[in-house]
């Protein structure tokens, strides 16, 4: 049941809402027993897309419509309409669209462009409208935060010295995926000045990404909680 309403008061994590129409409120006693009912609160962005969203996303497009031997334009409709088939968003037009959706379809072309290995002129991170979106992106596509070539997954923190990688909690640990030279280049520096330097993080990632991704199995966090376990 979709109730139409406005937000009138916002205290800690209280909402309040005023409905336009009282009778949907009566009705609501059709719907549910429950005297606190569940719901999902979909607040409507009003704002329009910022002029570099528009440069970012017509950018990637530019760059996948010179891999692909497709004209920019008919590019950019044949993305859109794959945006809207893969995500469910409905079809949109870059003259009234909101800055949501606009960061989606960034994030999208993006994707797109990391798994198909697109040449592109700049590094992703000049287009990203994520950061942390971008850095899974690139984990999850092997491709290097930096330049796009082909990467292995690196931690942030410490595995200490003598440890099997294979044996690490990746739970535990920020994540980035880095190219052999870029790799060597945060041990040159060290990681404080390759962050500063470069604008990346490393980010966490839960149980079922990490098993979905190919970096630990279940089976491997099963036996290390079952050790922890053991020895408290």
């Amino acid at each position: 049941m979709d109730l139409w309403g406005k937000i009138t008061a916002i205290k800690g994590n209280q909402v309040v809402i005023t409905l336009e129409n009282r009778e949907e409120l009566a009705n609501l006693s059709l719907f549910t027993t429950a005297e606190q009912p569940q719901v999902i609160v979909d607040v409507q962005d009003e704002r329009h897309l910022s002029k570099l969203q528009r440069k970012k996303a017509y950018a990637i497009i530019a760059e996948i419509a010179k891999w692909s031997g497709m004209f920019p334009e008919e590019c950019k409709e044949w993305m859109k309409y794959y945006f809207t088939a893969e995500t469910g968003n409905p079809y949109f037009s870059f003259s009234d669209t909101d800055m949501t959706t606009a960061r989606r379809f960034i994030t999208f072309l993006l994707d797109f462009a990391i798994r198909n290995k697109v040449p592109m002129k700049h590094s992703g991170m000049t287009y990203q409208d994520d950061l942390d979106m971008y850095m899974y992106m690139s984990l999850k596509h092997r491709s290097c935060v930096i330049c796009g070539k082909d990467a292995q997954i690196h931690h942030i923190d410490t595995v200490g010295m003598g440890n099997d990688r294979k044996l690490v909690d990746h739970r535990r640990k920020h994540l980035i995926a880095l190219c052999e030279e870029h790799h060597e280049e945060t041990h040159r520096i060290g990681w404080p000045t390759f962050k500063s330097k470069y604008h990346v993080k490393g980010i966490l990632l839960d149980s079922k990404t990490l098993n979905q991704l190919g970096i630990m199995a279940y089976k491997r966090m099963e036996e290390i909680d079952n050790d922890t376990q053991r020895k408290t």
